[in-house]
């Protein structure tokens, strides 16, 4: 009995010393502290200021977008018509890329439109714009609300946002559709 009673205590000592070597589980890390960088901003876009409206982003941060809610009115003379609000965001100086949000029509009004899209975003420059499918619209006006939280930017990006921040895409119109350029 002894004998297996000193293998015991030299399996639990062997565990005991392994143990101390070995390294905790690592914890995913999250940004616990995001209502400390909480951003929120409401963007007026409509159809007869058919072009990108900038979103502020202070200078050295980084825009994470969590969240788009778009509510407005659109209507045409025609059969239809689809609003469309844009998000065009810029990483860098890598050139924007175009978020497309269209949200359907009212089910007790076809000429109003609500939607909240949960979404990931990440800009350094972002602007707003209206776009549409369908016939031209007579009327149309947005509310766009843009939640999410500021990052500091990467010390090689903080630089390039900063002299791409005023640059931003130009809206065309061609007939009933419209066309983004640079």
């Amino acid at each position: 009995m002894k004998i297996s009673r000193s293998v015991l205590a030299a399996f639990v000592v062997l565990l005991g010393t392994l143990a101390a070597f070995q390294p905790s589980n690592v914890r995913a890390q999250t940004n616990t502290d995001i209502a400390r960088s909480a951003f929120q901003v409401t963007v007026e876009v409509n159809v007869n200021n058919f072009v990108f409206t900038p979103v502020s982003i202070p200078s050295g941060k980084r825009l994470v977008v969590q969240s788009v809610s778009l509510s407005g009115a659109a209507q045409t003379t025609g059969a239809y018509v689809q609003p469309i609000v844009i998000l065009a965001s810029e990483l860098g100086t890598a050139g924007f890329n175009y978020n497309y949000f269209g949200p359907n029509p009212s089910t007790v009004d076809p000429t109003q439109f609500y939607a909240s899209y949960p979404t990931t975003i990440y800009a350094d420059a972002l602007q707003v714009g209206p776009a549409f499918a369908g016939y031209t619209p007579s009327f149309m006006a947005f509310n766009v609300v843009i939640n999410g939280y500021l990052v500091d930017l990467p010390k090689t990006a903080a630089s390039a946002a900063t002299s791409q921040q005023e640059q931003g895409p130009d809206v065309k119109l061609l007939g009933n559709h419209s066309i983004v350029v640079h």
